[in-house]
């Protein structure tokens, strides 16, 4: 299955054309696709159990999953050092994968890299789930360690490098639980929640990962697409890039979860850069996202979305400026309504306590539950259950959370009024148990997953389109705007929208300026959602929403000092140039 979405979350200019990314990051990314209790003393899976059987069995044959439970063993009964606390929780998290990336621009490979990697995630606690040393300011990393594990099955040299990073992480959580029991004694505190959520074990083991990557193959799609910008002479510089990580996620704690799972993922990004006449930079990007790696798809399947980027580019390149500043009715067409709504409500649907000694935010939705927040037709849903919607893949998609809870379907909003957040097992006073969202790979905490937006009164393209020709001639406007794309965190493709609907493209439009106040004054909501697909450092998410009326936006034209254009013409400009001139 294959995704097509614009990328949104387009970072500084240089650091988007190189599209660098260490492999240590994608392998996290993996493990997000891959992970597709208690009483006050740990619980432990009973030896005669039949998880306990089935554990062993694994073991057996998985040299990581062994090392990793035998050191877990010995680290909860042998940790402690005089006069501190013994840890309470152990938690390993390792990510064993198989990672390729391959960057061309024009036709020809610029960047190309294959390795295969470990990554061992550390979490101790010491105190109790009702206090420990987290969740206070100057805690910090507390009680976490990363390390790199053996690529090779040695069980000794495996453990040894657990061992190691098991040691540091209990020192620093035995030494920063005193600090925090300081600050909470100069503090005055009232009803704060415990630290830990109590969760029951999960015992589960996917089938091992045989780390193939079809390397070949798609190396020669990245050079096949990236040679259709050389027929774009106007666009100064252009990249296409792939990602790809296959391999296994493994989770071991001492309440007794042994977990592995099997991911794959590639991702593919495309990314066109040009200069306006006046010296304006405009960029576009688009992504595709393949849960099945080995099934690449062809050259055929994928020019024409490539050319469609090119084409739109050009276009925006050649329009007019936004003269002035505009304020009234903004029509927000659904894939750049993903963005939008995602980067207002993505992280406030994110629950959890403060750390004591901080303040919380004005904004802290927890202090809004009950409150109405979106139009009343509105309902907002968060399930990582979902692999695709509508036909469309979603990479938010789950079975177990970072913690090795399951992943929960959670009603956010209801009739426009937010019902509750989305919980790792960081519990929070209104909230006490995990809803199977903590995601992460230093210390999970919070996340959306699959975040879809949708109304139990929407309106077709054309009832949106009359509503918002009314709106802006009510406000005495002689056009409203259309916001087609985001090139970033900016508005890429913009439209101004006269009485008789006649349309003209402009650039140049500035950020928005939307608080919530502006999502709650929606006037009105789309019939046909369009995904979006984000691929982050602590996993896929996936945002969902309809095109999108806000009865006000403030829109502002970009003023800047822009760097001049080349002064002669680029190699593929002053070719073209002889081949139209017959020379």
């Amino acid at each position: 299955m294959s995704d097509v979405s614009r990328c949104h979350n387009t970072p500084d200019r240089a650091a988007h054309l190189r599209c660098k990314r260490t492999n240590a990051r994608f392998v996290c990314l993996i493990a997000a696709a891959a992970f597709c209790v208690s009483a006050s003393s740990p619980m432990r899976v009973a030896a005669e159990s039949p998880q306990a059987a089935k554990v062993q069995e694994e073991m057996a044959t998985d040299v990581v999953l062994r090392a990793m439970v035998d050191e877990i063993d010995r680290g909860l009964a042998g940790l402690q050092l005089e006069d501190l606390k013994r840890p309470y929780f152990i938690e390993y998290g390792a990510q064993d994968a198989a990672v390729a990336s391959v960057t061309a621009s024009l036709g020809s490979v610029i960047d190309r890299e294959n390795d295969r990697v470990r990554y061992l995630r550390v979490e101790t606690r010491v105190g109790s789930y009702e206090l420990d040393n987290t969740n206070f300011v100057g805690g910090g990393y507390s009680g976490l360690a990363r390390a790199q594990l053996p690529i090779e099955d040695d069980y000794e040299a495996i453990r040894q490098a657990i061992w190691w990073a098991t040691d540091s992480s209990y020192k620093s959580a035995a030494e920063a639980f005193p600090r925090k029991q300081a600050l909470m004694e100069s503090k005055v505190i009232e009803d704060k929640p415990a630290d830990f959520t109590r969760e029951q074990p999960v015992v589960e083991f996917e089938a091992i990962s045989d780390h193939k990557i079809p390397s070949a193959a798609l190396e020669k799609l990245a050079v096949d697409l990236s040679a259709i910008f050389r027929d774009y002479p106007d666009i100064q510089r252009s990249v296409v890039r792939i990602r790809t990580g296959a391999g296994n996620d493994y989770l071991v704690n001492t309440e007794g979860t042994r977990l592995r799972t099997k991911g794959e993922l590639c991702e593919l990004t495309v990314v066109a850069l040009t200069q306006a006449d006046d010296g304006m930079t405009l960029s576009d990007s688009m992504s595709v996202y393949l849960t099945e790696p080995l099934k690449v798809p062809t050259t055929q399947e994928l020019a024409p979305k490539v050319r469609e980027l090119a084409d739109r580019l050009l276009k925006i390149r050649s329009a007019p400026k936004l003269e002035s500043a505009y304020s009234g009715p903004v029509l927000v067409d659904a894939p750049a309504a993903t963005a939008i709504f995602g980067g207002m409500f993505a992280n406030r649907f994110d629950g959890g306590q403060r750390p004591v000694g901080s303040q919380s935010s004005p904004d802290d939705f927890e202090k809004k539950i009950g409150k109405r927040i979106l139009p009343r037709s509105v309902m907002v849903i968060d399930d990582p259950s979902l692999k695709e919607y509508n036909g469309e893949l979603l990479i938010g998609d789950y079975r177990y959370d970072d913690q090795g809870v399951a992943g929960q379907k959670q009603t956010l909003v209801d009739k426009g009024r937010l019902q509750e957040l989305v919980m790792s097992r960081n519990p929070s006073k209104e909230f006490k148990q995990s809803t199977g969202h903590g995601r992460g790979s230093i210390r999970p905490s919070a996340m959306i997953s699959n975040l879809i937006m949708t109304s139990s009164d929407p309106l077709t393209k054309e009832a949106m389109l009359e509503e918002f020709i009314e709106a802006f001639q009510d406000e005495d406007n002689e056009f409203g705007i259309r916001i087609a794309s985001f090139g970033g965190r900016t508005p890429l493709e913009v439209y101004k929208v006269f009485a008789d609907g006649r349309e003209e493209l402009v650039r140049g439009v500035n950020a928005i300026r939307a608080d919530l106040r502006a999502f709650k004054r929606i006037l009105a909501v789309g019939d046909t959602p369009a995904v979006m697909n984000v691929l982050g450092g602590e996993g896929g998410q996936s945002v969902v929403a309809p095109a999108l009326l806000f009865e006000e936006l403030d829109l502002a034209p970009m003023d800047s000092d822009f760097d001049k254009p080349p002064f002669i013409p680029g190699p593929l400009a002053r070719q073209k140039e002889k081949q139209e001139s017959g020379a």
